[in-house]
């Protein structure tokens, strides 16, 4: 623990993070979550970077269009390069919708998973504790189906696109269940199983994101492929942030946050430049974890031999669920 908030704190005050500075001339991009915090704030940089088209993804239309205003009136851009369109992570009939409408455009060269919930509160999503139904079923869920686009767009303009998954080194302290029987959805989908009071279940549904993230680009474009046109998916630690993460939690709990948000937080604009630099970064961050200093980093927890197994048990177990939620959607890893 000690090594842990040592790191945590050289981060969090000492740490230098520039600015991103590739090109996203011509591109377009689209950021989940993008209506607020880390989200919005990667829009802007995407868009200061010459992306030809953003899409701003928000549960909430109307939220996604005050962002939108407000982003516009920062940049002074053209409002053609910004679009918000609904999404809910929730629910795979607006996933499915959204996905569809995503496959109409030109091309598709940077999908940016920032949406995410963490909670104190017990809810069920897809059958299971909410956040691991959100940051893991639902995400995987979205990009699974907009595999085939991103392959699509890399052969057609000679490009790598890139998926990037906004992380966070909290996957570290998860507290795995000990004996999750043959399906640890079922387990988490069990009230009096899951640790809610210390945001565990957050911690676990990052750990769970991490070992799909690992699974899913080694069967999209593994390192070693000889495709000539090849995608990039990785996931990055954007840091402690101020962002509206704690806007569900109890009051009691929310004022503690806040405390320790002043103390510590970055602004959420520099937790944005680590996510636009991942979603530029070389094919070696194929499949890996950058962390908050640019370092390709999985713990032990993640690639330990029981680390192995247990992503294993989850990728095999979240490959059923997905095909349960909604029959065929593998497919669009084979056909890419």
């Amino acid at each position: 623990m000690p090594s842990y908030f040592s790191h945590f704190v050289h981060r969090q005050w000492v740490l230098n993070v520039p600015k991103p500075t590739a090109s996203f001339a011509s591109k377009v991009a689209i950021v989940t979550g993008g209506n607020s915090g880390l989200g919005k704030e990667s829009v802007k940089h995407l868009v200061r970077l010459g992306a030809s088209k953003v899409i701003i993804a928000s549960r909430n239309k109307s939220k996604g269009e005050q962002a939108k205003l407000e982003i516009l009136s920062s940049m002074r851009c053209s409002a053609d390069v910004l679009e918000v369109w609904e999404l809910d992570i929730e629910s795979p009939t607006s996933i499915k919708a959204f996905v569809d409408r995503a496959n109409r455009l030109d091309r598709l060269d940077a999908l940016l998973n920032n949406a995410g919930v963490s909670t104190v509160k017990y809810k069920l999503s897809y059958g299971t504790e909410q956040a691991v139904g959100v940051n893991v079923i639902g995400t995987i869920l979205l990009a699974i189906q907009l595999v085939p686009k991103l392959k699509e767009t890399a052969r057609a303009f000679g490009v790598t696109p890139h998926m990037t998954f906004t992380q966070s080194a909290l996957y570290r302290l998860a507290k795995y269940p000990e004996n999750p029987g043959d399906d640890i959805f079922a387990y988490m989908g069990n009230e009096k199983n899951v640790l809610m009071a210390s945001q565990n279940q957050y911690h676990i549904s990052k750990l769970m994101l991490n070992w799909a993230i690992i699974k899913l680009s080694s069967i999209v474009d593994p390192i070693k492929s000889q495709d000539p046109n090849p995608i990039v998916i990785n996931s990055v630690d954007p840091m402690f942030c101020k962002t509206g993460i704690a806007r569900d939690l109890p009051i009691q709990i929310k004022l503690i946050f806040k405390v320790f948000e002043f103390v510590f937080a970055r602004p959420a604009e520099e937790g944005a430049r680590r996510i636009v630099t991942a979603a530029s970064s070389g094919r070696e961050t194929h499949g890996q974890y950058l962390q908050s200093d640019g370092q390709l980093i999985y713990e032990d927890v993640v690639i330990s031999n029981e680390g192995v197994k247990r992503g294993n048990y989850v990728w095999d177990l979240l490959c059923k669920k997905l095909e349960e939620i909604q029959p065929g959607v593998l497919a669009n890893l084979r056909s890419s």
